[in-house]
């Protein structure tokens, strides 16, 4: 078999919105990807507001053009283009949807990870999702969709991201630390076009694994910082 390689880089720029696919991606502050949920939405209380408590945000496509610094969303139907000075705005337009107050922050300095101990990429191998599909008669890209991985790596045998918890590992020519298998939130037992719950979906994933979690943790130390992760790595 040939070496595991990087299949699909993916960059979450809105938490809890849609992935973007990219080429190559740059390590920066704190060992984060570049522009991976460098954005994220927060109450008047400074609390983030996330798809794991709001199912609405899974209807929301979203779409950050960085070098234009333009966002692009579509809700129900309809199609909206802010500037990322229109920060009122973007501010009301999410407003309106939850039905509460929230602002849009920016943090280039790593962004808004889920894990604060383990700032890295999320790592999966594409016959992890595939096989996880398979219990649920999902495909590949509505598994990727639901897990929201950054890093999916092929050439692989199901669950082989396991193996390199508390291992450092070299994806190209960065040293990565596998931290831990991440404990997962409600979010994959949704639909991610319409936040619809898929039934029994947590039970029916522990009569195949052990504990409810998926997808590996990770840290990049400070000495990685600068270099890229390239498809094909």
């Amino acid at each position: 078999m040939e070496k595991p390689y990087v299949y699909k880089l993916l960059i979450y720029p809105i938490k809890s919105l849609d992935p973007q696919e990219v080429s190559k991606v740059k390590v920066v502050e704190k060992g984060s990807l570049e522009h991976d949920r460098e954005f994220a939405l927060f109450t008047e209380e400074g609390k983030v507001v996330s798809a794991k408590k709001e199912p609405k945000l899974h209807r929301i496509r979203s779409f950050v053009d960085f070098g234009n610094e333009i966002f692009k969303f579509k809700y129900e139907g309809k199609e909206y283009v802010f500037s990322f000075s229109e920060e009122k705005k973007i501010s009301d337009f999410f407003s309106e949807i939850l039905g509460y107050r929230v602002y849009l922050r920016r943090n280039k300095e790593g962004g808004f990870p889920d894990d604060t101990k383990a700032h890295g990429p999320t790592v999966v191998s594409r016959e992890t999702l595939r096989e996880v599909g398979t219990w649920f008669g999902l495909d590949e890209e509505e598994t990727t969709l639901r897990f929201r991985p950054n890093i999916v790596v092929a050439n692989t045998e199901p669950f082989w991201e396991d193996k390199l918890v508390g291992k450092e590992f070299y994806i190209g020519d960065v040293l990565v630390k596998g931290e831990k298998i991440s404990k997962r939130c409600p979010v994959p037992t949704r639909n991610p076009f319409t936040g619809e719950v898929y039934p029994n979906f947590v039970k029916k994933f522990l009569e195949r694994r052990e504990k409810y979690v998926l997808c590996l943790n990770t840290n990049i130390p400070q000495s990685e910082w600068g270099k890229e992760i390239k498809l094909k790595d």
